[in-house]
């Protein structure tokens, strides 16, 4: 079942350049599991019970994450952040990060993370909370020893090489746009982003495919092979490998279950 629609939220301006978007996630409860799926972003997540608070980061992944609506409570916050633009707030190689969980007090220290949630936890709204989370996160931004690699501005600029191409380059090529070795990108693409750069194409890619499906399937069965040749795919079977290895179904499947 498909969930209900978040509740979109607008980040302060001076984190904009870091925040893709904000969301309250599942107002209401809902049958179906909750779908993460990977698109070379980090999210931090914020859950409040009657009970209970707590923070954690959603590393970059390449596979779906999904979640029990027990595991997603009422007025849960997401801070999803731009594919490179979560490293400065978290104090780690987002490698470390890639394929992980970990709790704002891993991350942040016991002190902090304790101090972070208690003052969450007193927030009355999703809105409240989210002023409180961003203002930690301000904070963290202007710390002396903020994690600043140096191949920071390198990154950035290929995720928008990769972003924005209308045919995805090779690693090699985009190296060579950049005027560095392969061994070189893969490295800061691992420390900035989480992921190297030929796993970071493949999720642009498949996004592309999952963006053009959506735009078909209103009213009409999508047409996988025009999409996998819109998308920079050698055939549709190309396709169908990277929804098995992404979403572990097919894109038939997935479209049935999207429209159910």
């Amino acid at each position: 079942m498909a969930a209900p629609p978040d509740t979109a939220l607008a980040p302060r301006a001076d984190l904009s350049r870091f925040i893709q978007r904000v969301r309250v996630l599942w107002r209401g409860p809902s049958a179906g599991d909750y779908l993460r799926v990977p698109d070379g972003t980090v999210e931090l997540v914020v859950r409040v019970t009657p009970s209970t608070c707590d923070v954690h980061a959603l590393g970059p992944r390449e596979q779906v994450v999904r979640k029990a609506p027990a595991e997603v409570p009422p007025d849960t916050l997401g801070i999803q952040f731009k594919p490179g633009g979560a490293y400065p707030f978290f104090g780690l190689p987002m490698s470390e990060l890639a394929h992980r969980t970990l709790s704002i007090d891993t991350l942040w220290g016991k002190a902090d993370g304790a101090r972070l949630r208690a003052s969450l936890a007193q927030a009355p709204t999703a809105h409240v909370r989210l002023r409180t989370l961003e203002a930690a996160l301000v904070e963290r931004l202007h710390r002396d020893d903020v994690f600043e690699p140096a191949a920071a501005y390198l990154v950035r600029r290929g995720i928008r090489l990769l972003t924005d191409a209308v045919d995805i380059p090779r690693v090699a090529d985009l190296a060579r746009t950049l005027g560095v070795s392969e061994r070189h990108l893969r490295r800061a693409f691992d420390d900035v982003l989480g992921m190297g750069p030929k796993s970071y194409a493949r999720l642009v890619r498949f996004q592309r495919a999952l963006r053009a499906s959506t735009v078909q399937s209103q009213g009409a069965r999508p047409d996988w092979g025009a999409i996998a040749a819109g998308a920079g795919y050698y055939d549709q079977a190309h396709l169908i490998a990277d929804f098995r290895a992404v979403l572990g179904t097919t894109p038939g499947a997935w479209t049935r279950a999207r429209a159910a």
